[in-house]
């Protein structure tokens, strides 16, 4: 990590967080889409509650990236991040009904 008056700048931490939820999303890939490959059933609400965890993380990870891209841009590159990040949480909450 690069320091800064003794300590990780912001944008280590983000780094980070997404490399945490990276690899987070790959466990959570590789047990959903590879497992039905080998014979394991995959249904139910452990592998249910195992895809949340995968989009959430992968939210994390990109949303942390776009973030920092969003925050200095121009107006409508923030309204776009916005109404994606809205989007895609309204995609997550909708995996229950």
């Amino acid at each position: 990590m690069s320091q800064r008056n003794g300590g990780p700048t912001r944008y280590d931490i983000v780094k980070v967080c997404c490399f945490i939820a990276l690899i987070i999303g790959a466990i959570f890939v590789f047990i959903n889409n590879l497992l039905p490959v080998c014979g394991v059933n995959v249904s139910g609400s452990i592998f249910n509650l195992l895809a949340l965890i995968e989009k959430v993380a992968l939210l994390i990870g990109i949303g942390l990236g776009a973030y920092g891209f969003a925050k200095g841009n121009k107006r409508w590159v923030w309204i776009v991040f916005i109404v994606a990040l809205v989007v895609y949480l309204v995609g997550i909450v909708l995996i229950f009904f």
